[in-house]
């Protein structure tokens, strides 16, 4: 299966669940491509709520994958507004699998990477993506390698 990953990280948290994607994709012999998100001016915060021009140096087709990946950060509990605005201007999801997947520092899920991933959903949703069950990962309190490597594996599974 074509794969595509397409993810926004700041930190290295989000990238680092990206990356566990990508090599356990590849092992499992599926065709992955994965970009990192760069904007065309930096965009260190904010929120979904506030009206921002994200433009991009490297969006990336999807045209050829089966299935997309959406990961990115939680910012102000919500999705981090870059890797919303790559979703809206990638626009060709119809029929397409998504999965998304973000991380958060907070240690509860329903400290706004429910929320998140909800809004990354519903996005994918109204371009006719089918959504398949998505994955957040906390830092706070918890070991964030032992939480990428279950959602990678279970991630895997679905496909």
């Amino acid at each position: 299966m074509k794969v595509s990953i397409v993810v926004h990280s700041l930190s290295g948290k989000t990238r680092k669940f990206a990356d566990s994607l990508f090599d356990r994709l590849t092992s499992d012999g599926h065709i992955v491509n994965l970009t990192q998100l760069e904007t065309t001016v930096p965009i260190k915060g904010g929120s979904v709520r506030q009206k921002m021009d994200i433009k991009f140096t490297n969006l990336p087709s999807v045209n050829d994958a089966e299935l997309v990946l959406f990961g990115g950060p939680v910012w102000a509990f919500g999705p981090s507004p870059v890797i919303i605005a790559a979703m809206q201007q990638i626009a060709n999801l119809k029929g397409k699998s998504v999965v998304s997947f973000t991380t958060m520092g907070f240690p509860l899920k329903c400290m706004g990477g429910n929320a998140a991933l909800a809004w990354m959903n519903r996005v994918a949703g109204t371009q006719g993506a089918k959504v398949l069950p998505g994955s957040v990962c906390c830092t706070m309190l918890r070991n964030l390698d032992e939480q990428i490597a279950t959602e990678t594996g279970r991630i895997a599974k679905l496909i």
